[in-house]
C-alpha cells in the first residue's frame, strides 16, 4: 500500500473511534444534542469518503489478491 492508502486508513479509524465515544459517551439511552449530530455527521462522511477512496484506489490489487487466494485453494482441492 501507499502512503496515501495508510493515511487514508488512519484517518478512517480515527473517525470511527470518535463516532464510538460519541455513543459511549451518550450511553444508554442515545439522544445525541444537536452539536454531537453535527459531529457525527461530520465524523461519518470522513470515514465513509476515506474507505470509498481506499477501496476504489485498491481495486484492482485485492481483487488480484483475491483471485489468487481462489487459484491456490482450488490447487490444493485438486491433490
Amino acid at each position: 500500500m501507499d502512503e496515501n492508502t495508510v493515511n487514508r486508513t488512519k484517518a478512517a479509524i480515527n473517525a470511527l473511534i470518535d463516532i464510538e465515544q460519541l455513543w459511549i459517551e451518550n450511553t444508554p439511552d442515545y439522544n445525541l444534542s444537536t452539536q454531537e449530530l453535527l459531529v457525527l455527521k461530520k465524523r461519518l462522511e470522513r470515514a465513509m469518503e476515506n474507505i470509498s477512496k481506499i477501496y476504489e484506489e485498491n481495486r484492482t490489487k485485492m481483487q488480484a489478491a483475491e483471485e489468487e487466494i481462489k487459484k491456490i485453494h482450488e490447487g490444493k482441492r485438486k491433490k
